[in-house]
């Protein structure tokens, strides 16, 4: 397998990196994307310098703009060294004294290869800090996962608070939030204990690591990635505590769906319905309430969830969520809990498959409604 080690540091609110991609053979040509905000000041090939060619910028789905390159040798190569730096943008990407997150939506390392690599990252000058789900190493830190979940969150160990139960550690920086992150460890180990038991009725053996990220940031919601979440903050309230945990960690299980296509309200109704049941079975009305009627006042600006190109609308999060809601008043909640296990059970995550599995176990009137409501609510 081809490799991308990535060798990196920060300087005040900027990052200085270095990716070395060593490939299984010799290539002819490399395409890549990377942050706008970046500027490459060298690329070799073999070690030997090469021009490089911008062919589009554009905004992909949920990231910050990028720049697309391509590098090209007519002998082959089998080694890249790309040295860039400057200031990072993009949905939840931040750089501060006391907190630093870098994930997939800021595209801070080359992505999109067109030759697919395993990725690592070594981070220097970074010995006053902890590093969420790193690895220490004397002053450096090291990190390694798939592209989407290179997801570096480094806290100054000075600001670093921490509020651990049996399944789940909780990261904060701001003392303000100590009673915070001690109700939201006791609402996600609930949470978990009435998925596990009740609702999907799977076991769980991860350690979940919860990152808030305030006052480094203080808007943008939340994020799951394979046993991390990332919030704003653990929930200032009980409402807010029970969305970030409920939700998120229901995409532990329902997933797998296209996220960038109109299929991905498959995993985000499935997961905000799994927190609205988590609500009503545990008697917190009001919270269901609030959050229903808030999903409500949103759906009708909202385009409809199925899309002639397959695209993903605007809102699939609401409408989806909507469109179960009228499943539960027309067939109850069993029902809900029947399609949400039907749809974590899938091969194939598609809405396509859902409603014949649906059929399958009885319940063609539900999938009937289900369909039509695709389109028109």
């Amino acid at each position: 397998m081809s490799e991308m080690k990535i060798s990196l540091q920060f300087e005040g609110e900027k990052l200085l990196e270095a990716a070395d991609i060593s490939f299984d053979e010799n290539v002819a040509k490399l395409s890549f994307i990377l942050n706008s905000g970046l500027e490459i000041s060298s690329i070799s090939c073999n070690e030997n310098p090469v021009p490089i060619t911008v062919e589009s910028i554009y905004e992909p789905l949920f990231c910050a703009e990028v720049k697309k390159y391509s590098v090209t040798c007519g002998a082959g190569f089998s080694r890249v060294k790309i040295c860039c730096g400057g200031r990072i943008s993009g949905w939840h990407n931040v750089i501060t004294e006391d907190i630093i997150e870098l994930n997939r939506y800021g595209v801070w390392f080359p992505c999109g290869l067109s030759q697919s690599a395993d990725i690592s990252a070594e981070i220097s000058g970074c010995g006053e800090y902890f590093l969420v789900k790193g690895k220490p190493d004397g002053r450096l830190w090291r990190y390694s996962a798939g592209e989407w979940d290179m997801n570096l969150i480094l806290y100054r160990k000075s600001v670093l608070k921490t509020a651990s139960g049996k399944h789940i550690s909780i990261y904060y920086a701001d003392g303000s939030l100590n009673g915070a992150a001690e109700f939201s460890k006791n609402v996600f180990e609930d949470v978990l204990d009435y998925y596990t038991k009740e609702l999907f009725q799977r076991g769980y053996d991860k350690h979940t690591e919860m990152a808030c990220l305030y006052p480094a940031l203080t808007s943008g919601g939340a994020y799951k990635r394979d046993g991390l979440i990332v919030c704003i903050s653990p929930g200032t309230d009980e409402k807010e505590a029970v969305t970030v945990n409920a939700h998120e960690l229901a995409h532990e299980w329902c997933s797998g769906a296209d996220c960038v296509s109109w299929e991905d309200w498959l995993n985000e109704t499935t997961a905000e319905w799994s927190m609205l049941l988590y609500c009503l079975d545990r008697g917190k009305t009001d919270i269901f309430d609030a959050m229903i009627g808030e999903h409500l006042a949103k759906a009708p600006g909202l385009p409809p969830i199925k899309t002639a190109d397959d695209s993903r609308p605007e809102g699939v999060h609401t409408k989806g969520t909507v469109l179960f809601y009228e499943l539960f008043k027309a067939f109850g909640a069993k029902t809900i809990k029947s399609i949400i296990k039907i749809f974590i059970g899938l091969d194939i995550k598609t809405t396509e498959r859902l409603l014949e599995e649906m059929g399958n176990q009885g319940l063609s009137e539900a999938a009937a409604a289900l369909e039509k409501g695709l389109a028109e609510i």
